[in-house]
């Protein structure tokens, strides 16, 4: 990764987007360029329908400034599409920020319930496969530290007497006469 996630430098910003694309339909035509985090398509608030923009957070910033390339001045259902680095307007927080969904029923694309927006009908470029789940941080154990050092040291003491005893053992070998 070159520099590390920088919201400002890796968010392709893409216009005259087909109306029907769907953030799935987007995330498949980006990622070829590389490693996708984050798909938003600009919808209007009152009827969920596309505004034809949307904005692509790459990992990668040389992704994001490739796709933002290569992308530009594209043909994509007969629209000509125009990408560039999305400029900094300092909201990229909130762009970054992980929206959480309590209704996780419904589509969040047609508002449907029975599947998830990686298999709505609405996908333009048909089904998605959703990304791999992270895997939760492990919880410590229950017991303070000073527990878990009190068991830690006899452990400790133990591994440090048998070395200690080794040594000792190779000396003795080490200065017997042959």
């Amino acid at each position: 990764m070159s520099g590390g996630l920088a919201p400002s430098k890796s968010t392709v910003y893409i216009s005259n987007l087909p109306f029907s694309l769907t953030n799935n339909d987007l995330h498949q035509i980006l990622n070829p360029y590389g490693r996708v985090v984050r798909v938003t398509i600009v919808k209007d608030r009152e009827s969920r329908k596309s505004k034809g923009i949307a904005f692509a957070l790459f990992l990668d910033r040389n992704d994001a400034r490739q796709c933002a390339s290569q992308l530009n001045n594209t043909k994509l259902f007969g629209r000509t599409l125009k990408a560039s680095i999305a400029k900094d307007n300092g909201r990229a927080a909130e762009f970054i920020r992980r929206r959480e969904y309590p209704n996780k029923s419904r589509c969040y694309e047609c508002g449907e319930f029975g599947h998830l927006s990686y298999k709505c009908s609405k996908n333009a470029l048909g089904e998605r496969v959703p990304p791999l789940k992270k895997r939760k941080d492990r919880k410590k154990s229950e017991c303070p530290v000073w527990e878990r050092n009190l068991i830690r040291v006899p452990i400790l003491l133990t591994v440090m007497l048998m070395k200690r005893k080794r040594a000792r053992n190779l000396d003795w070998i080490a200065g017997a006469p042959l």
